[in-house]
């Protein structure tokens, strides 16, 4: 028994010898071969597109209807944030304008009514004043034609009886002093008529101006005046009714801008936050009651919907995948592995796009190439789930055809 118990004590040291020069065999091996012969990669892990919710205003949160792991739509109501302090200084500037040119349009209105009655009752008396001055001149100018008649037969007797008184001097019935006496009366009757003609002529002109209302006797002056008047009445209510219909443009400009403001200030008072993107709730950064700024993130999401596994493969591998190629990806906690067909291939990390992903690529040796697989649309509502789970490591491997 000693001697047996000896000789298994001496094959102790050979064994452990052979133990441990089995290992560093299996483990060069494992390091150094496996590698070379091995389609799987280096490392791998879940990722998903991220959508990142924030708010454009200052204020509180002071809704939030979902929590993390919840799912939400697109367009659906995920926050409000209040802020009863939302600048309205505009809103004041453009309702004190809106006043001003309301007081304005209804001041020029006002006066316009005016103008137009005192314009009408100018008219009124015009008229008045012309049909008088009208009739005056018609009779003033029937009197002269009366008179001028009887000037012309006036002078047409004086003229026979020059005649006649010249031929009664030939016979010698007459003196020369009685044909003289008759010539200057000739002559005085024939100035008269000349007189009578020319205020004829005066008078017809008078009438033909007034017509037109051309006034020219200094008894006109009255009738000028209001001329003028009205002119001016006429002039001012043609500018006051231009002038309305710009304050009215401006006004209904104006309305239209209280109306966006008033919109813009509701809409800052009490912002709701909507959902550009379906997705999962993955952590809330802004919860209920959080005093948050213009841009500031409220909750971070991940679009299941289009979840995917980022895998790191040696430079060995990179001239064996390519658009075609698929990936077998284990996922710890699924019991068959799932299938990824390979969307993208990365050289280096400065290719990535790091805010459109839930979570970080993982570290990759140099010359390693990192492939984006994206898993099949008709997974199972478990499997889905399993998927979404950006950061969670999995192994994966290119499929042999």
């Amino acid at each position: 028994m000693a001697q047996e118990r000896s000789k298994l004590l001496s094959l102790l040291p050979r064994l452990v010898g052979l133990g441990v020069l089995g290992f560093i065999v299996w483990l060069l091996l494992s390091t150094l071969l496996m590698p070379l012969v091995s389609a799987s990669a280096t490392r791998a892990i879940l990722n998903a597109p991220v959508i990142l919710l924030t708010t454009p205003i200052d204020g509180v949160v002071s809704s939030l209807a979902v929590k993390p792991g919840v799912t939400f739509s697109q367009g659906q109501k995920i926050a409000v944030v209040e802020n009863p302090r939302a600048n309205q200084e505009t809103l004041l500037t453009l309702q004190t304008r809106r006043l001003t040119l309301e007081q304005q349009l209804s001041s020029s209105a006002s006066q316009a009514e005016h103008d137009q009655r005192y314009y009408e009752e100018l008219e009124k008396t015009s008229q008045r004043y012309q049909a008088a001055f009208h009739t005056r001149q018609l009779y003033t100018q029937k009197a002269l034609k009366a008179e001028n008649s009887a000037a012309s037969a006036r002078l047409i007797d004086a003229q026979e009886t020059v005649e006649r008184n010249l031929e009664l001097f030939v016979q010698g019935a007459v003196s020369g002093a009685v044909v003289a006496s008759s010539k200057a009366q000739l002559a005085s009757l024939q100035g008269a008529a000349e007189s009578v003609r020319s205020q004829l002529r005066i008078t017809d002109g008078d009438v033909s101006a007034a017509n037109k209302q051309v006034y020219l006797d200094p008894d006109q002056l009255r009738m000028f005046d209001l001329s003028a008047q009205m002119t001016t009445l006429k002039l001012s209510l043609e500018n006051q009714a231009r002038n309305r219909v710009t304050y009215q443009q401006e006004l209904d400009n104006l309305n239209q801008l209280i109306e966006t403001e008033q919109n813009r200030v509701r809409m800052m008072a009490g912002y709701d936050v909507v959902a550009y993107s379906p997705g999962t709730v993955q952590e809330l950064l802004a919860p209920q009651g959080t005093l948050v700024q213009a841009g500031s993130t409220l909750l971070r999401a991940t679009d299941c919907a289009q979840s995917y596994v980022i895998a790191v493969f040696p430079e060995r591998m990179a001239s064996k995948i390519d658009r075609d190629s698929v990936l077998t990806v284990k996922i710890r906690g699924l019991d068959q592995p799932l299938k990824a067909s390979v969307v993208q291939l990365l050289s280096s990390a400065s290719d990535i796009r790091a805010n459109t992903y839930s979570v970080p690529f993982p570290y990759a040796e140099q010359n390693s190439v990192y492939v984006v697989g994206t898993f099949a649309a008709d997974l199972t509502d478990s499997q889905r789930a399993m998927t979404c789970n950006p950061g969670l490591w999995a192994s994966a491997e290119v499929s042999r055809p």
